[in-house]
């Protein structure tokens, strides 16, 4: 299952492809040259930057996805992260605590569905 952050983070360029990319995945297409910023699978890191191809494969099919992001490159996948990053400094004055915010907003997020 994909969950989306709304609204989800994005560049410049993956703005107006959001529920493009939406329809996409739910349709099984493939994308090229996409990256998606999700929740880290594992409790150590914050987030994972995931080429969309590799969904496609055996391994990465079935697992769950806390989308929170879109970009169109590697590097600028990056950007995004760092802009994230940026945005949650602003607010709260740390950089700890970033995953335990983007849970609680998907949780109020699905609470609201």
């Amino acid at each position: 299952m994909i969950r989306y952050l709304e609204p989800l983070f994005t560049t410049e360029k993956t703005d107006g492809k959001v529920e493009k990319v939406k329809r996409s995945f739910q349709n099984g297409a493939g994308l090229i040259n996409l990256y998606l910023i999700t929740i880290a699978s594992n409790e150590a890191d914050v987030f994972d930057i995931i080429p969309v191809p590799l969904l496609k494969q055996r391994a990465f099919r079935h697992r769950d996805y806390d989308v929170i992001g879109l970009a169109e490159d590697q590097t600028a996948a990056f950007g995004l992260v760092q802009r994230i990053h940026e945005e949650y400094y602003k607010a709260f004055h740390s950089y700890t605590g970033i995953r335990a915010w983007l849970l609680e907003k998907l949780a109020e997020q699905e609470q609201k569905a």
